[in-house]
């Protein structure tokens, strides 16, 4: 329904008001949608009494009669205008041609109204304003939501800036002097990722990461990259089976467009060993004491490319030397342009590392250097800088994480919670974020919130992908196969019409410690009986469950999949760890 039109009136003449009313109440006009609208009139007789009417009838036209017309003053047109807001309103003025003296022409109003009438041309003019307010109405409304729109974005991309950042929280980069970087994002959001942390054993291990594109579709794949390294690295898993995981997660996950390129280090101060995996990032560059530089080429594809990987064979070792650094950097550096459209280039790097004979000035001046280059950023840019044999790196400033069941913090209580989708939820929703949420306000639920999040999301899509959809992991053991498998996901998923998916949650504490137990069922007929994995996918899921729960039980015939988190009374007096007790591994999970 349009809204009301309405028209102000401005004349002390009753009879001329008496008049204008006539033509107008006569005038009937179609909108693009062929409903006749008719208008609202209001009249007044002054410019005052029409500014006191915007409050009550605020006009989208104002006609000044005859007489009104030649008293009225500049400034009380200017008035009325302001009256109006940013939202335009025409003014019309009545002249009376058939009067002895030829009026002037008007100054301050939009357009006039000839006297005698000339009904035809009165309705010309009123429907021709009229198309005119409702599309001013209609650009202010397009207006109004584009500026919503822009304030949530800024909004979004602050939150997502925030998230990101708070992906690092864990990071021992800022723990000790050995480590200089620089990351400068081209667009809001960072396309590339730099992490660190220490295994338990005290070595260092360092990633750069470098997502094809830029700006938020390239950084949100930071967010299992960085999840897997934190959450596996500080619980002692080797970098070839972190490396392994991230791989298969990127693979799974990444739309085909794009990959990550990664350099992984593994830094053992104790033995002055380095370990080091590129796949598909610029040569690092180990810069020896005596000035010596030796380049790390890319032995590995990048990561999310294809399934399968060669990690150990791609793995490098290398023997370090006192004084030894070692550099690393996106494209984004020597990719850097000046107007001419040349690139900075790794030959302008090398000889900027050959020229810093102590060690002290390369990081500064390639930034600088890089810089100085480049007309405008057109990609991100990342600099690492490391120490390999800087006497900070002995002490393991980052403490690792809890590789065991023991959690710290306040105590989770005695509780139980249950959810049951159905096939109208399972058919487009997720319900693992709404489930963090709800778990996120149980007490002590935050130390779990990693956990929970990992543990949950592998036992949902097996439930939804192998129970309810009945999809086959074997059919992902081949390039095709793999694209066929997510097709018909998506194409079983939007044709869901029954199955249920139900997770039980509960949660048990006492003096000598507490575990949580996760109870994940479906509608599906169950797990085969018990046989060896197919393909290269098979059997992953139970592989990253293991890192998070103490126990998982499932068996064969059953669509039962349960997982506890257990911890003990003391974390602070409790040395050992609880080994994972995981039955039936040879179904695909």
């Amino acid at each position: 329904m349009m809204p009301v039109f309405r028209i102000l009136i401005v004349e002390r003449d009753a009879g001329e008001t008496a008049e204008l009313r006539e033509l107008i109440l006569h005038w009937e006009y179609a909108s693009s949608t062929g409903c006749m609208l008719p208008a609202s009139i209001h009249s007044v007789k002054t410019a005052d009494m029409a500014l006191e009417a915007y409050a009550e009838f605020p006009p989208n036209l104002i006609i000044f009669g005859p007489t009104s017309a030649e008293e009225v003053s500049s400034c009380e047109i200017r008035h009325l205008r302001h009256s109006g807001g940013i939202e335009p309103v025409p003014i019309l003025f009545v002249q009376d041609l058939s009067r002895a003296a030829e009026p002037p022409p008007p100054t301050d109003c939009d357009d006039i109204l000839t006297k005698p009438y000339s009904s035809s041309l009165v309705q010309l003019k009123l429907g021709s304003i009229r198309r005119f307010c409702e599309f001013s109405r209609s650009l202010m409304a397009q207006r109004d939501r584009l500026r919503r729109h822009h304030a949530d974005f800024l909004q979004e991309q602050a939150n997502a800036r925030e998230i990101f950042s708070n992906l690092g929280n864990e990071s021992c980069l800022d723990d000790t002097p050995a480590i200089r970087y620089q990351l400068s994002p081209r667009a809001v959001l960072n396309g590339d990722l730099l992490a660190a942390t220490h295994t338990p054993d005290g070595k260092l291990v360092l990633m750069l990461g470098d997502f094809a594109g830029h700006g938020l579709a390239a950084a949100v794949g930071a967010v299992p990259l960085t999840s897997i390294f934190y959450s596996m690295m500080p619980r002692g898993f080797s970098m070839g089976r972190v490396l392994r995981e991230i791989n298969r997660k990127l693979y799974d996950i990444l739309p085909r467009q794009m990959f990550c390129c990664l350099v992984m280090l593994e830094l053992d101060p104790r033995r002055n060993h380095l370990r080091l995996l590129n796949a598909g990032m610029p040569s690092p560059c180990l810069k020896r004491t005596s000035g010596e530089l030796h380049l790390l080429e890319s032995r590995h594809l990048p990561f999310g490319v294809l399934a399968s990987d060669q990690i150990d064979s791609a793995i490098v070792n290398l023997r370090l030397l006192p004084g030894d650094r070692l550099y690393l950097w996106s494209d984004g550096i020597h990719e850097a342009r000046n107007t001419k459209g040349e690139h900075f280039g790794e030959c302008r790097l090398l000889e900027l590392l050959r020229a810093d004979r102590d060690g002290t000035q390369a990081f500064d001046q390639i930034l600088q250097a890089v810089n100085a280059h480049a007309a405008e950023q057109h990609d991100d840019l990342s600099l690492v800088e490391l120490d390999l044999t800087h006497s900070s790196l002995f002490h393991g400033a980052c403490p690792a994480a809890d590789s065991g069941g023991e959690r710290r913090g306040g105590r989770m209580g005695n509780w139980s919670i249950q959810f049951l989708l159905s096939q109208h939820e399972l058919r487009t929703a997720d319900p693992l974020p709404h489930l963090l949420s709800v778990l996120a306000q149980m007490p002590g639920a935050a130390r779990f919130q990693e956990d929970l999040a990992i543990a949950l999301g592998e036992l949902f899509r097996n439930a939804l992908e192998h129970g309810v959809l009945e999809l086959d992991s074997s059919i992902k053991s081949t390039d095709d196969g793999f694209i066929r498998y997510y097709d018909l996901l998506a194409e079983r998923r939007s044709r869901l019409d029954t199955g249920w998916v139900r997770i039980s949650l509960s949660c048990r504490e006492g003096e000598d410690g507490g575990e949580l137990k996760l109870v994940v069922e479906d509608s599906g007929a169950g797990f085969p009986e018990i046989r060896e994995p197919k393909g290269v996918y098979a059997g992953r899921g139970l592989a990253l469950l293991q890192t998070v729960c103490s126990e998982v039980q499932l068996a064969p015939g059953s669509s039962r999949v349960e997982a506890v988190i257990r911890w003990g009374p003391d974390p602070a007096e409790s040395g050992g760890s609880q080994p994972n007790v995981v039955q039936n591994l040879s179904v695909p999970v």
